[in-house]
């Protein structure tokens, strides 16, 4: 499994992303579940979709290709 393991947000109005990282941290969520979630606030949470998008394409996988409950491998 592919698990964020730690993540830090410098600037203004992070703690919903501080908060969603934590969550997904200690829950053990993969990776391949966080690219199916659905942000509270999507303006701001785009981050999360980039970091995924850019992790999934140095991996040779494309994020908008793959079904929900698809694990990286």
């Amino acid at each position: 499994r592919e698990l964020l393991v730690g993540a830090t947000f410098v600037g203004p109005e992070v703690a919903e992303l501080l908060h969603a990282a934590t969550i997904a941290i200690v829950a053990e969520v993969p990776l391949a579940t966080l690219a199916h979630a659905v942000p509270a606030f999507p303006t701001r949470s785009e981050l999360w979709l980039k970091f995924l998008e850019a992790y999934e394409a140095r991996r040779g996988h494309s994020l908008h290709s793959r079904r929900a409950g698809v694990r990286l491998t």
